[in-house]
């Protein structure tokens, strides 16, 4: 434990001699860091907290303010599973039965709700928020209860930090604002947190990604988008490497990426389910990189990247239609790509294609690859 905590402390100071850059004399910002959930809690968000509370006193670049839930929140109730053996009248008991206990829970849960939703009026309120460089969601999920929204991203938008981990896309999934902000929203996660996938960086010198290979495979759960994430917003630089991965699904899945906002900018990785992931130093120079930069600390390219994006888009529905038709993959990705290098925008013009594929039911997309397929004949 003792070398491993060395090993830590030299890489982050390492990686913090790369990100300071004569900014040594800078005082460390100061996040307030939100890990609060109302919806699916991640297990990780324990492990989560004190890496980071760690990597910021390491190297020296933030201090953490935690916004976390508050204690003496009493279990709900869970719902009842049938068992095989149960009749009808005893199941309309254990329904009623359950149907009560929510009932009561929401009546005892009220003073809880309070608690929590005084909190965040003090850590949102303008005269709080003067105190912070950024704000963090680490994990966060559904509606918090932050006071004003709009003014919460107005306050980024000023010139302040956000960065977002894992399922801070799943948080506040009715708002299209603060979808528009951070980048996206969940629509599930077929590439679940036991596997291992794979991933390609769209730029390996840059320098929120230079720490990883310019293909690797990891095991994490990686979320797929729904469709209000808008390519000429992000500048997309890790995403899922679809040929590389199971399952094969035909649309595009953008995993790490950066944006200005107004004046301030924004820093979103999907990475951060896994226990094993926030443990992991590749990952944790990753975040210290995103962090830095999203501070101004350094700057970096951050323009929005679509054409980037609609090949990758491109690649990943070749990918499925090659599964689906018993294709050469190798093959029809290396004529794509000698289209894409002629003209950058081609793979860009197929996107309307690309998403009516993606609203097809599986057994109802094989006459749509055919046609898509048929692009890549053409001269």
């Amino acid at each position: 434990m003792l070398m491993r905590c060395l090993v830590f402390a030299v890489v982050i100071a390492s990686a913090f001699s790369a990100v300071a850059r004569g900014d040594e004399a800078k005082a460390p910002a100061r996040f307030l860091v939100v890990t609060v959930t109302a919806g699916f809690r991640h297990g990780s968000i324990a492990t989560a907290e004190p890496a980071l509370e760690e990597m910021g006193r390491t190297s020296g670049l933030f201090h953490v303010d935690f916004l976390r839930m508050p204690p003496g929140r009493l279990p709900q109730p869970k719902p009842p599973k049938r068992g095989k053996d149960t009749s009808d009248a005893d199941w309309q008991q254990e329904q009623a039965a359950f149907k009560a206990a929510q009932e009561q829970f929401k009546q005892d849960d009220a003073g809880w709700q309070a608690t929590l939703k005084d909190a965040f009026a003090k850590a949102f309120a303008p005269e709080t928020l003067t105190n912070f460089d950024g704000v963090m969601f680490v994990n966060t999920t559904g509606d918090l209860p932050v006071p004003d929204l709009t003014a919460l991203l107005d306050w980024v938008k000023s010139g302040k930090s956000f960065v977002g981990m894992h399922a801070a896309t799943d948080t506040f999934k009715s708002s299209d604002a603060y979808c528009d902000f951070i980048g996206g929203h969940f629509a599930g996660h077929p590439w679940n947190a036991g596997g291992e996938h794979g991933f390609v960086v769209h730029e390996p010198n840059h320098r929120l990604t230079a720490m990883f290979p310019p293909r690797f495979r990891w095991k994490d759960e990686i979320y797929q988008y729904d469709l209000r994430l808008k390519p000429e917003n992000l500048r997309v630089l890790v995403s899922l490497d679809m040929p590389a991965s199971t399952p094969k699904e035909p649309w595009h899945v953008p995993v790490s990426w950066v944006r200005d906002y107004g004046k301030g900018r924004v820093f979103y990785t999907n990475f951060g389910h896994n226990d094993a992931t926030w443990k992991d130093l590749m990952f944790q120079k990753h975040m210290l990189e995103g962090i830095a930069w999203s501070l101004g600390r350094f700057d970096a390219p951050a323009a929005a990247n679509p054409d980037v994006q609609a090949a990758e888009y491109l690649r990943s529905v070749i990918a499925a239609a090659a599964a689906a038709t018993n294709g050469d993959a190798d093959n029809l990705r290396a004529k794509a790509d000698a289209k894409i290098a002629k003209d950058p925008a081609w793979a860009t013009s197929l996107r309307p294609m690309l998403l009516e594929i993606r609203g097809l039911q599986p057994d109802s997309r094989t006459a749509a690859f055919v046609k898509l397929l048929a692009e890549l004949e053409k001269p």
